[in-house]
């Protein structure tokens, strides 16, 4: 499986699948699903990113990439159930989901389907208000799931920025964890993706890479 959804029969084995949700765009799914999956895959583990938004930003990113993993299906919330069937019977390992802004039935198929759904913020007021009906859906669906504050502006001596701070206190009234590690806007993220890289590819010792790898471990250690 590459390009298409797999049809292949084999073994079934255990598939992990981690979902970005949010109902608000610009707060960054595509961009940390498409940076998770290359850190699972440089880790070892086949992964498959799945790109369920309309807009197609991740399969565009996948398109300009020299190399052909992770592998790539494009597809819609109601095929999900049977491209991770797919995935299982082809030997995949990790399932990475990016999917369109909502907090419907679409974001609710995705959720239930999800070893973790991890929702990203901006730590701003309005984005975190925003992402009240994707955290009630997450926990409704009683599957793991947490917030990663992102996008946020660098603090300084080592101390997250006073927004991130005052964020991080206001997320925990959603009832889900948050992430320890915050993503900060920094530039090498997007320098990555004009050329279909990450950004541990394309600055594998710098400071997004090592945020990255740090809400990567969170995540393996929260998956069902």
């Amino acid at each position: 499986m590459v390009r298409k959804q797999a049809t292949k029969v084999a073994g079934k084995h255990e598939v992990r699948t981690l979902a970005l949700l949010a109902q608000k765009g610009g707060a960054g799914k595509s961009t940390l699903a498409l940076h998770l999956a290359v850190l699972a895959q440089q880790e070892g583990l086949r992964t498959l990113l799945v790109d369920l938004d309309p807009q197609r930003s991740t399969a565009a990113w996948w398109r300009a990439r020299t190399a052909e993993t992770p592998e790539l299906v494009e597809t819609d919330p109601d095929s999900l159930a049977a491209v991770l069937d797919a995935a299982r019977a082809d030997g995949v390992q990790l399932v990475v989901v990016d999917t369109r802004p909502s907090a419907e039935r679409d974001a609710v198929t995705v959720a239930r389907l999800a070893s973790l759904s991890l929702i990203p913020t901006r730590p701003s007021i309005l984005d975190l208000r925003a992402i009240g009906a994707t955290a009630e859906l997450v926990r409704e669906t009683r599957r793991p799931g947490g917030i990663v504050l992102n996008a946020c502006p660098p603090g300084r001596g080592g101390m997250d920025a006073s927004i991130v701070s005052e964020a991080r206190s206001g997320l925990r009234d959603y009832g889900l964890p948050v992430v320890p590690v915050a993503i900060h806007q920094r530039a090498d993220l997007a320098h990555a993706l004009i050329d279909g890289r990450a950004v541990s590819e394309f600055a594998p010792t710098g400071k997004a890479t090592r945020e990255l790898r740090q809400l990567w471990r969170w995540a393996k250690e929260n998956m069902a």
